[in-house]
């Protein structure tokens, strides 16, 4: 199970909604967040037109490590403006990690309709690492796996070259 609606979504919905709320927690362990505040935190994440891949990731990583999603009030305390923590790093293990082999992702407006890594690694809904698995009778299965990344990510110079578009 791919846990999302669609192979268009990137985030897994449910889990990161379940997760954020279950790691903002007040000082005597309640959780703050409501219905509204955490799909708007999703909707946000996810609204913002990126360049490219590269201001994509550096934007996200901005977020996940200087908390800088901030909703307007935590309507239990009555604070205002306060951060939100998509990953908590000070307790790990409040994390979500999932693993999902063979991960379908529908590429809209590229040469090919989908792709499929082989293993995707999330943290509370949020993609985090691409794992691509070769054989091991593969001639260079390190550089046949880089060359799958970077068709994933629209990389290959050779496709950039021809006006392509991969992934």
């Amino acid at each position: 199970l791919s846990l999302r609606s669609n192979f268009r979504e990137i985030v897994l919905r449910d889990e990161f909604i379940k997760s954020v709320l279950k790691i903002n927690l007040t000082d005597d362990g309640q959780e703050w967040l409501t219905d509204k505040q955490l799909v708007q935190i999703y909707d946000d994440l996810l609204a913002e037109p990126y360049p490219n891949l590269l201001a994509a990731n550096m934007a996200i990583h901005e977020l996940i490590t200087k908390k800088t999603i901030v909703v307007d009030c935590n309507e239990l305390t009555g604070e205002q403006f306060v951060k939100v923590k998509l990953i908590d790093f000070d307790n790990i293990l409040a994390n979500s990690f999932i693993a999902i082999n063979q991960f379908r992702i529908d590429t809209i407006g590229t040469d090919k309709s989908f792709i499929i890594p082989d293993i995707v690694l999330f943290v509370n809904g949020l993609p985090l690492v691409v794992i691509e698995c070769k054989d091991f009778d593969v001639a260079n299965p390190i550089y046949e796996a880089v060359t799958q990344i970077q068709r994933y990510a629209n990389q290959r110079e050779a496709t950039k070259l021809a006006g392509l578009r991969e992934g």
